[in-house]
């Protein structure tokens, strides 16, 4: 049951969008994200580094626990880069787990299509893996289309007979690009960011709230390693998946650090 508060949130949100959600705009592709200056918190420290060719972003606490490190993922699909919200996020985490935290800063753009992102981060996460953080128990953590690139580079992983990580966070998790749940209708008048305006009917619109990315490219979308929801997940490390805030995260990294 929703509170009061996310009652409140998600109304705020549903007015913002209305004129995105109303002409069946990506909000990724469509809204302009800031991306000034970036000066981390007192007491945390911020580089940049590359890795196989990818830069990531690492924020540290003063003295952060050195057992785990997070690798995080961020979302808004293939056309947005690292920028000053993920930042946040990226400081929630690590405030939360009191942990370095790596965000990995994949190429973007309208012109990319599967698998260019997917590769280029398994190739860094496999790189980073097996060198800085080879000694490390990780934490893997994604957002929506970071989700996505994160399950399917643990999948990659495990046919490979490669090392997974330690744990898995994905939130609000874009797995599924076919399309195809009954989800779609079910919530199509409730989600705040991509719901229909209450005057359109699904019957109508069903295609443009069933949107295909254009990411997706030739590929099929029921591949596994596009589509994550079309895989099979035996042999994986403890993986939590929410559509809730963040604020959440410290229940369960205080939860998975006591059990390991």
């Amino acid at each position: 049951m929703m509170s009061l508060g996310a009652k409140i949130t998600a109304s705020l949100i549903k007015l913002y969008t209305y004129k995105y959600r109303k002409n069946h705009l990506s909000l990724s592709r469509s809204v302009k994200f800031k991306n000034k200056k970036y000066s981390p918190p007192k007491n945390y420290s911020f580089e940049i580094k590359e890795f196989s060719g990818i830069k990531m972003e690492i924020l540290s606490p003063i003295a952060p626990n050195e057992q785990y490190v997070v690798v995080h993922f961020h979302g808004s699909g293939s056309t947005q880069k690292m920028n000053s919200m993920y930042r946040k996020v990226a400081e929630k985490i690590c405030k939360l787990s009191n942990a370095l935290v790596y965000s990995i800063d994949y190429h973007t753009g309208e012109e990319l299509v599967y698998p260019s992102v997917h590769n280029e981060c398994y190739y860094a996460y496999v790189n980073l893996m097996s060198t800085i953080l080879k000694d490390k128990k990780i934490i893997l953590i994604g957002d929506s289309f970071g989700a996505n690139v994160l399950l399917s580079i643990c999948l990659r992983l495990r046919d490979k007979n490669l090392p997974l990580p330690n744990a898995i966070v994905s939130i609000s998790c874009c797995i599924d690009l076919a399309a195809i749940g009954s989800s779609y209708k079910k919530n199509c008048y409730r989600d705040p960011l991509y719901s229909l305006p209450k005057n359109q009917s699904f019957e109508k619109y069903e295609n443009d709230i069933r949107r295909k990315i254009k990411y997706i490219g030739t590929a099929s979308p029921y591949d596994m390693f596009l589509s994550p929801a079309y895989g099979e997940y035996h042999s994986f490390p403890p993986m939590l998946i929410q559509w809730a805030k963040l604020k959440l995260l410290k229940v369960t990294m205080i939860f998975y650090m006591k059990k390991h």
